[in-house]
């Protein structure tokens, strides 16, 4: 490194002509930054491939996109006000192709942002752009990998979600709960987990919230600025439509005699309006 920090700053041999071409250009690129020659050069040289023509590597590199990332690094508020202007719009197209929601997007930006801006431990990010390939499409490749590992774990907390959910519907002691659950509890188990992701978003997300999180029903009505007796209305009809839908599927799967399904049926749903009835009454008081 030593050696190429030599000929970097060397004005009599062509790769410091190069170089004061390379930081004028940056300059220019991005007038709002305030970076001191000398911190550019040593991150620059720090990234430079091995190479016998010095002078080819630096025109290779897309060096104006290094300028604009050592000053991130450095923490220069311009960098960063850049940054997010230049570069983060490209996070919101590049998801949008995947068909990503825009709640989503969002949280993938303020994630990269942190991770590329904001060290808890070591360097920030963005020190690992080499300057090999443009910023924006760097940011790109990061951002679409962020945004399939906020899928992956969103799929581990729905699961998770849902064996709550089974565990909260079961509840209840009786010998014929105890029989049921000896020799149904799978069916109904995987029926249950289709009827809670056969509701429609809201009530999707309204069963989540009043079973697992214990909001109530006031709280809800200000979160969605409703009246608490719509957002009453609302739980009694996410709950409707739980029962049902855990019914009709428990009737697709079960390979019994009606006389023994009816059976089956007024147990499974009255046990489980029970065990759902404490977190719905509250909005009726």
């Amino acid at each position: 490194m030593q050696l190429i920090l030599r000929k970097l700053l060397d004005p009599d041999h062509r790769a410091g002509t190069v170089l004061a071409e390379i930081v004028a250009h940056a300059r220019a690129a991005w007038p709002t930054v305030d970076l001191a020659t000398e911190h550019f050069i040593a991150h620059l040289a720090d990234r430079l491939p091995d190479a016998e023509d010095l002078e080819s590597a630096l025109r290779a590199m897309h060096t104006a996109d290094l300028y604009l990332a050592c000053a991130c690094l450095r923490g220069d508020a311009g960098a960063v006000a850049a940054f997010d202007a230049h570069c983060l719009s490209v996070v919101d197209r590049a998801l949008a192709r995947l068909g990503i929601d825009g709640d989503a997007v969002n949280e993938v930006k303020q994630r990269l942002r942190r991770s590329l801006l904001v060290a808890d431990a070591g360097q920030p990010r963005i020190a690992g752009f080499a300057g090999r390939g443009d910023l924006r499409s760097w940011l790109r490749v990061l951002a679409i990998h962020e945004a399939l590992a906020l899928a992956r774990r969103a799929q581990r907390d729905i699961a998770a979600d849902e064996d709550r959910l089974v565990e909260l519907a079961c509840v209840g002691a009786s010998p014929e709960l105890d029989y049921f659950k000896r020799v149904y509890r799978r069916e109904f188990e995987i029926a249950f987990r289709e009827a809670v992701q056969s509701l429609s978003d809201r009530d999707r997300i309204l069963v989540r919230q009043h079973f697992l999180d214990g909001v109530s029903v006031n709280d809800i009505g200000r979160l969605y600025r409703v009246h608490r007796a719509t957002a009453g209305r609302w739980l009694d009809r996410a709950r409707d439509a739980l029962l049902a839908a855990t019914r009709d599927r428990l009737m697709a799967r079960l390979d019994v005699a009606p006389a023994e399904l009816e059976s089956i049926l007024r147990l499974v749903l009255s046990q489980l309006e029970i065990s759902l009835r404490p977190l719905f009454r509250h909005h009726r008081a």
